[in-house]
């Protein structure tokens, strides 16, 4: 951004989309950035608001495109089944950067227990609304293989890249089958669960796409997903508590089968970041190579099991 939005400009242009009734008990608070956005949080007596700047540039991503609009079209289809906050303003800043405001109420408490987290997930899965405006992502136990090649095949000089090439899942260990796609959200972890004085929602919606629902099941046992979200990764005994809570069992069973596929993608993503951020942003390469040595550690016990 050529100007960055200052507090100030921000609290005067929320007053001009925002419902409330009384500014002078607003408290307006900077939340940490992340690679493609900065996020405030302001609260007014009986609600939160969380405001959402989206950095520009970040739209060609191999794997990761920062859609913004997708954001906004799924909150406002998802609050109404009561999987998201509600979209409560979707616009351009004052520096004419990408602006989302979503609202909820204060919760009791912020404590999201997986069993939780995986009836959330899967009663969105089962959803069966259309949610417009969304693009097509890979899907399935060979298109996810093929986008890891694909993503490999941007640093062809890299020596990792070999070594991860001899992890790779063979492409004749699971069948091809038709699927049916769906809405999904492709970066599920406790980091994108908000609690709410209503339950649980799901946020960070500018990554979703139409795809498999194993996807959003392999986010959130993924180390390597966790650790970019500055995350714990999940203990075995946790893992085995959410596979047997999420509602959908013949999912969780094409998960097992293909779950190889989708670490091994996310692992190629991990290291071809890590090696074409080292110039330009050495600590979010560094982050990523910490994710691709969890995601790594995960394949090669896969591999024993």
């Amino acid at each position: 951004m050529s100007t960055q939005l200052s507090d100030t400009q921000l609290l005067g242009y929320l007053r001009t989309l925002l419902p409330v009734k009384d500014w002078s008990s607003a408290r307006l608070r900077p939340l940490p950035v992340n690679y493609t956005s900065r996020f405030w949080r302001m609260d007014v007596p009986g609600r939160v608001y969380v405001i959402k700047e989206f950095f520009p540039g970040n739209e060609d991503n191999p794997l990761y495109p920062t859609l913004p609009h997708q954001e906004a079209d799924a909150l406002t289809v998802l609050a109404r089944h009561d999987l998201a906050p509600e979209l409560e303003a979707f616009s351009k800043s004052p520096t004419g950067t990408p602006l989302l405001i979503y609202g909820y109420s204060p919760p009791k408490s912020v404590e999201i227990d997986v069993r939780e987290a995986a009836g959330l997930i899967g009663r969105f899965a089962a959803m069966r609304e259309p949610v417009p405006g969304h693009q097509t992502v890979p899907a399935g136990f060979h298109e996810v293989l093929e986008r890891g090649d694909a993503m490999l095949a941007a640093i062809p000089d890299s020596r990792k890249a070999v070594n991860l090439n001899r992890l790779r899942p063979e492409d004749g260990s699971v069948p091809r089958r038709e699927l049916t796609r769906s809405l999904v959200h492709r970066s599920f972890c406790l980091g994108t669960i908000q609690a709410t004085g209503d339950g649980a929602r799901l946020i960070d919606w500018q990554y979703a796409g139409l795809g498999d629902p194993v996807e959003d099941i392999a986010g959130f046992v993924s180390p390597g997903l966790a650790t970019l979200y500055g995350l714990h990764p999940l203990v075995a005994e946790l893992e085995e508590k959410f596979l047997q809570s999420y509602p959908d069992q013949e999912i969780v069973e094409r998960f097992l089968e293909e779950r190889t596929a989708y670490h091994w993608r996310l692992a190629a993503y991990c290291l071809m970041r890590h090696e074409t951020l080292m110039q330009s942003n050495a600590p979010a390469a560094r982050a990523y190579g910490r994710a691709l040595e969890a995601e790594v550690d995960l394949l090669l016990k896969l591999r024993h099991l």
